[in-house]
């Protein structure tokens, strides 16, 4: 009996040992997936953030006096997507005012709470952005080519 099953199971074991095998030294060759993404930059919307702070005025922000709050850097065809999140109690946007020449002039329409808003930045540039209803909510992103 033993003789019957010795053959069986020597081919049993080199079938395993050639999937083995061809897993090991093949599998690089065809990676999961084509679609790979570039990795994300997020940004929060702090709770809170919708509270005017002192002595702020629009004029800070287009005379670049201003503080952002969030200054970000992305790299092209790295991480090129920029996703804001909406942690704050209230309704918030991300508009751009300044973009590069042919940039995204990206614009979010209102972000609820909970919510995110995504822009993929593909032209190198300085972008900056406010929310619409709270100019302080201002922001910078730097695209540097790849």
């Amino acid at each position: 009996m033993l003789r019957r099953f010795l053959p069986l199971a020597i081919i049993v074991i080199a079938i395993v040992a050639t999937v083995a095998t061809s897993y090991i030294y093949l599998g690089p060759l065809f990676p999961a997936s084509d679609n790979v993404k570039p990795p994300v930059t997020v940004i929060s919307i702090p709770r809170g953030s919708y509270i005017h702070p002192v002595g702020f005025n629009v004029t800070q922000l287009l005379t670049n006096s201003y503080k952002y709050p969030f200054n970000v850097t992305v790299t092209i065809g790295v991480n090129n997507t920029v996703r804001w999140v909406n942690d704050d109690t209230v309704d918030h946007t991300v508009s751009a005012f300044i973009a590069p020449p042919g940039g995204l002039m990206f614009n979010s329409g209102l972000i609820g709470p909970g919510k995110a808003f995504t822009a993929t930045l593909t032209v190198p540039g300085v972008y900056k952005y406010t929310c619409s209803w709270h100019q302080w909510l201002a922001g910078q992103i730097t695209v540097k080519p790849s």
